[in-house]
Parts: structure tokens; C-alpha cells; sequence
């Protein structure tokens, strides 16, 4: 996605910022999964949200993300679900413009003929965690503070065909309209993924907005003002969240509180779980997801939507020849990627597009190891070698055993890696100010479309487009493709965006690490979204 600070990074991969705590401290299980309320839920996570506020200065962490995902989920439409190989997941899968997806918050909604008017009547019985019932003021005031504001709600805010605050328009109080500049295919289905940036309770909001913080930032940060069905109740900095159940959402789930821990190493994740003191553990590692089984809990799993890659600096002179990092992606041991460090818990990647979204082709992957290929392509670019700097996150389960992998590979065809691990916060300072090489990196599009899916890493105005890659054709083919109605045409465009993808090989593409939540038999209907986290209001307590 793309603005100022954003999409996990903005998408979700900025560094962590502390917030100071507003709410009472609280205990790290409040009530216990193993021994008290059965209607508490203990979730440990590897970080700690930097904000409950995603256009926020301290932008957005996986963490932040999730909690948002938690607090705001549900939009003018929301995903339907589905069931592939026994898992449940989002259904993202659905073709149409609202394939696969839901009313949300929306009671009717009206599409014209040229699919630039927009009109929406929202349902009555919406009520946000402090009592205001939601109205077309609060969605207006919502894009408005996107626009305002210039950051991650901005860019999904763009994606939907929104290119001004002027375009949301409130007929009266449950009617607001869309007025797009042109058809946009995605309207719904990135309103439906929108983690960012509200539906905020205006009312609320302003009554915390100041002249300096008209938008009411500060506050936002430190609590939530959402309509989904959880609210954060209290939190200890850089340790606990607690959310409780929105007392006014229409559905009640199973679990009226979870506690959220930031527990960062993942052994110690995996023994909260084991010994019952949490239902949930995330990020473990492969070895970990295997003694987690062996122990008699529960894996879900799914192929889902992640890329993890190898960016390279296009501008950079030693590889701003597209041979050379085609060189690259021909020399790399992806067999052993997958078997050493995923342990089979991943699979392969042969497009940039998720394999599972619509346009997806692997017919232009040509890169399998071949050092032979690799020696001549370098030869061919006139290059004997050269140093070349591999920055990653020590953070990371994979990234440090995937970068010695690299450089053992890379020595073969004459480029001597320099391995520069580094913390998550300088890793991502270097990441997106652009300052390195080559790097170890994770992403996941939220929209299962192929124009945003690939416009949000490569498009060469794209926040994401971390190695300051720049393609004329591929940058129209993207634009096209958000104003084709067409299926069959989109798709037809999408495969040519792939193949100038592959021939040009902007980033190595490594493997799809997978979805994997390790949980406790007391929880079921663990359910996939494509931000990848878990949303609580799905779960089901098996008692």
C-alpha cells in the first residue's frame, strides 16, 4: 500500500514506539485459561502493538494491526467464510465485485450501471463500544481524517477509487455515497480487508480532539472507538492488552475477554501453551509447531497469501542490471530453504502473486537452481563479482538462517555477502529509507486481486517498492487493471505484469512461509484472514 508511513510498515513491518498507558494496568491472565473463567482467552504474540491508532505517527506493527482487526473489524461489507481443506478462511476467493463477501455494517447497497456511484444505507443497530450508534456522519468524518492525516488509511482510501475526501458524501443519517472518478473493481473487497484507519465512533473522537490534535491522534493511539466486537479495555506497556467483548455488538462472543501477551521469545510462547496458561501462541518456529503437536494441542494451518523474498536495490550499481538479479535467482538453494529452515511447513513461490489469487500464473517462473545459468548470466553482464550487503532482522526466526544459505550460494557465482543482521527497529529504519542492497524481508497483499497485489510492492510509486523498482508498462498494466470490469481482461493484464515481473526479477522470491496458529483444544473455528491474524469474535469454546 502506499503513503507516507504505512501498510505494514505502513503494512504492518514498522518498528515498535511506545505508547504511555491510559487505561489500569492488568494482571498478564487476568482470569486463567486453564483454571478460571472459562470465557477468557489468553492469546501470546511475539510484539507488542506500537498503537491502537494505524494513521498514527508510530505507525502500524503486525501486533497493531491485529488488535485494530479486533476493535474496528467489520466495515460497509466483511468476508464471508469458506472452507479449504478443513481450515476455515475468509473467503477471498469468491470472483465479482463482491465475490465472497458480506453486509457488513450496511443494510442495502447500491451499485449504478457504470459502477462509479456508490450509495450505502447503513443498518440502525450498529453501536460502537461507547454507546454512539455508528451514522453516515462517522464514515464521513473517518475518510476525512484518512485524507487528513496522509497515511496508511489514505492509501487503502486510494485503492477503493477514493481520491478525496469531498467524493463520501451523507444524503441524511444512515445514507452515505461514494462518488468515484472512475469504476474501481476493488471497492469492497479492500473495504472488506480494511484494517486501517476506522470506522472510528466520531462522536467520541472529537470530544478528544484539540487544536492541536484535531484528529485526535493521541487519544486514538491509547484507546479504541470502534464498532467492531472487541474494545480495549486496559493494557500494560510493551506487555499486555486486554480486549473485552463490545457490550453493544449484535453477536456475543464466545469469549467475553482476551488477553493479549507480548511474549518474544517463541520457546517460551510455546510453554505458556503447553502448560495451559495460554490457548493461543503465534510465530513459533517449525521445530516448535512440531512439539506442539507431539504435546497433544492443535496446529491450523493454510497456504495463505505470504511472500517471503529477497528485495533487491534496483538503483544500485551493481544491480540495476536485471541479469545480475536474475543471476541471483538462479544460483539460490530454494529445496533447501524449504527443507532446513521451514522443516516442510512451507511451500514455493513461482509468481509474485499469491498463488490462490485471481490472475495468479506460474507459467513465466524459469528460476530454478542453476548455477551453470547464473555464471553465464554474470558473465554476460560483463561482472566477475562484487560485495554485496545482506541486511535482516535478528528478530526473525527465518531471516537469520536463510541469509548464510544466500551467501554460501551467492560466493559460487563471484558476490561475496556481507551479512548485516540487525534489531527490528534499525532493519526497518534501513528497509524503507532505502539504504541497503539486498535484504530478507516478509510481505502479504490483504486484497486477493492481482492490481493491488502487485501494485503494492512494485508499482514504482508505492510505498512498498522498497527496492526502488520502476517499470512503465508495469506501472499501466496496474492502473488498467483497477478500472477493468472484465475478469478474462483483468487476468489477461495480470499475466503480462508477471511476466515483465519475472524477466525484470525486482525481488528473489524465496517461499511462502504459511499460516500457522498453534492453540489449546478448548478453542476452535480458528479462522484465516489475509492480514494473517486471528480474529477472536470466530472462535468457538469447546467445553
Amino acid at each position: 500500500m502506499a503513503t507516507n508511513l504505512s501498510r505494514r510498515g505502513f503494512l504492518a513491518l514498522s518498528v515498535l514506539a511506545g505508547a504511555t498507558p491510559l487505561f489500569a494496568s492488568c494482571s498478564s491472565r487476568g482470569a486463567t485459561a486453564g483454571g478460571g473463567s472459562s470465557s477468557t482467552l489468553v492469546y501470546v504474540g511475539s510484539d507488542f502493538p506500537a498503537s491502537f491508532d494505524t494513521d498514527s505517527s508510530a505507525g502500524a506493527n503486525v501486533a497493531g494491526e491485529n488488535i485494530v482487526g479486533n476493535t474496528y473489524g467489520g466495515d460497509i461489507v466483511a468476508f464471508g467464510k469458506t472452507q479449504v481443506n478443513g481450515t476455515s478462511i475468509a473467503d477471498i476467493l469468491a470472483s465479482g465485485i463482491k465475490g465472497g463477501l458480506e453486509n457488513g455494517f450496511a443494510e442495502t447497497i447500491d451499485v449504478s450501471a457504470d459502477q462509479r456511484t456508490i450509495t450505502i444505507t447503513l443498518r440502525d443497530d450498529i453501536v460502537s463500544n461507547l454507546g454512539n450508534k455508528l451514522t453516515s456522519a462517522d464514515v464521513v468524518w473517518s475518510f476525512q481524517r484518512n485524507f487528513a492525516l496522509k497515511q496508511t488509511g489514505l492509501f487503502m482510501a486510494n485503492s477503493m477509487g477514493i481520491t478525496s475526501a469531498d467524493q463520501v458524501i451523507a444524503l441524511d443519517e444512515r445514507t452515505v455515497r461514494f462518488a468515484l472518478d472512475k469504476p474501481n473493481s476493488i471497492f469492497f473487497k479492500v473495504d472488506a480487508a480494511k484494517l486501517y484507519a476506522g470506522l472510528f465512533d466520531s462522536v467520541a473522537a472529537k470530544q478528544h480532539a484539540t487544536s492541536d490534535d484535531p484528529w485526535a491522534q493521541g487519544w486514538l493511539g491509547k484507546n479504541t472507538a470502534g464498532f467492531g466486537a472487541y474494545t480495549v479495555s486496559a493494557f500494560q506497556e510493551g506487555q499486555t492488552v486486554t480486549l473485552s467483548a463490545n457490550p453493544h455488538s449484535l453477536t456475543r462472543p464466545d469469549f467475553d475477554k482476551v488477553v493479549w501477551r507480548s511474549v518474544p521469545t517463541s520457546a517460551n510462547r510455546l510453554a505458556l501453551l503447553q502448560s495451559g496458561e495460554a490457548d493461543i501462541a503465534m510465530n513459533l518456529s517449525p521445530s516448535q509447531l512440531q512439539s506442539a503437536k507431539k504435546a497433544g494441542l492443535t496446529v491450523t494451518s493454510y497456504k495463505s497469501n505470504k511472500i517471503q523474498v529477497m528485495p533487491l536495490n534496483a538503483l544500485d550499481p551493481n544491480l540495476k542490471d536485471p541479469r545480475i538479479r536474475q543471476a541471483i535467482a538462479y544460483a539460490l538453494p530454494y529445496a533447501d530453504i524449504l527443507s532446513s529452515v521451514y522443516l516442510g511447513t512451507a511451500t514455493g513461490l513461482n509468481s509474485p502473486l499469491p498463488e490462490d489469487y485471481p490472475g495468479h500464473t506460474a507459467k513465466y517462473n524459469e528460476y530454478k537452481t542453476n548455477l551453470d545459468k547464473a555464471k553465464s548470466l554474470m558473465a554476460e553482464a560483463g561482472v566477475s563479482g562484487f560485495n554485496l550487503t545482506l541486511t535482516f532482522s535478528n528478530d526473525n526466526y527465518e531471516d537469520p538462517l536463510i541469509a548464510p544459505i544466500v551467501a554460501s550460494a551467492l560466493k559460487q557465482i563471484g558476490i561475496n555477502v556481507l551479512l548485516e543482521g540487525l534489531p527490528a527497529s534499525s532493519y526497518f529504519d534501513k528497509l524503507y529509507k532505502r539504504g541497503g542492497q539486498a535484504y530478507l524481508a516478509a510481505f502479504w497483499p490483504f486484497v486477493a486481486d492481482p492490481a493491488y497485489a502487485l501494485g503494492v510492492y512494485w508499482k514504482s510509486t508505492s510505498y512498498l517498492n522498497v527496492g526502488s523498482w520502476k517499470n512503465a508498462e508495469f506501472d499501466t498494466l496496474i492502473e488498467e487493471m483497477l478500472v477493468e470490469p472484465e475478469p478474462s481482461a483483468r487476468n489477461l493484464k495480470a499475466g503480462r505484469a508477471q511476466q515483465i515481473w519475472m524477466q525484470e526479477q525486482p525481488w528473489v522470491l524465496l517461499a511462502n512461509p504459511g499460516w500457522h496458529v498453534a492453540h489449546s483444544k478448548r478453542v476452535s473455528n480458528v479462522t484465516w484472514y489475509p492480514n494473517n491474524g486471528v480474529r477472536f469474535a470466530d472462535l468457538k469454546l469447546v467445553k
